[in-house]
């Protein structure tokens, strides 16, 4: 009879077996974590067209809350009642006469650089970084409010 020797090996069996399951529970929490946690690996949905043109951009969007943007192809704009994504340091809405140039593709600062030149109640101008999504026939435009990895986009509707 073997009993302490059958004894030592269940008891090892249901080490090895509680400790699997902790190592499956583990990886399975850290899965989750990298899918859905705070960061963002996989983007926003959202991505540039391909060999989209200054001309494919120029023309006129508006937001969902009033807000417009008119691209000129001179490279000027006008902005009328933006909601303004860093609204602690300026104004809560951006208007004004500016500039805007399309950057090229990857660049980290955004896909259009923004100059807003004046806006009530600042002395000087405001500048930003706006990215393209859609198509080159449907362009819209976007600007993150907050953290980039929460996806909340502020959208800019081609009109």
């Amino acid at each position: 009879m073997n009993n302490g020797r059958t004894t030592a090996t269940v008891s090892v069996a249901v080490a090895v077996a509680i400790l699997s399951t902790c190592g499956v529970v583990l990886a399975t929490c850290a899965g989750i974590w990298i899918f859905f946690g705070p960061v963002n690996y996989f983007g926003c949905g959202a991505g540039r067209p391909a060999k989209i043109t200054t001309a494919d951009l120029a023309g006129s969007y508006a937001t969902d809350d009033g807000g417009r943007l008119e691209l000129y192809p001179d490279g000027t704009l006008t902005a009328s009642a933006l909601s303004n994504p860093d609204g602690f340091e300026s104004p809560s809405l951006l208007s004004g006469p500016g500039t805007w140039a399309l950057q090229p593709a990857g660049s980290a600062f955004g896909d259009i650089e923004v100059s807003i030149n004046s806006t009530p109640g600042q002395s000087g101008g405001y500048g930003t970084g706006l990215n393209i999504s859609g198509t080159r026939g449907d362009p819209w435009l976007y600007w993150y409010v907050g953290d980039p990895d929460s996806c909340d986009l502020y959208r800019f509707h081609r009109v």
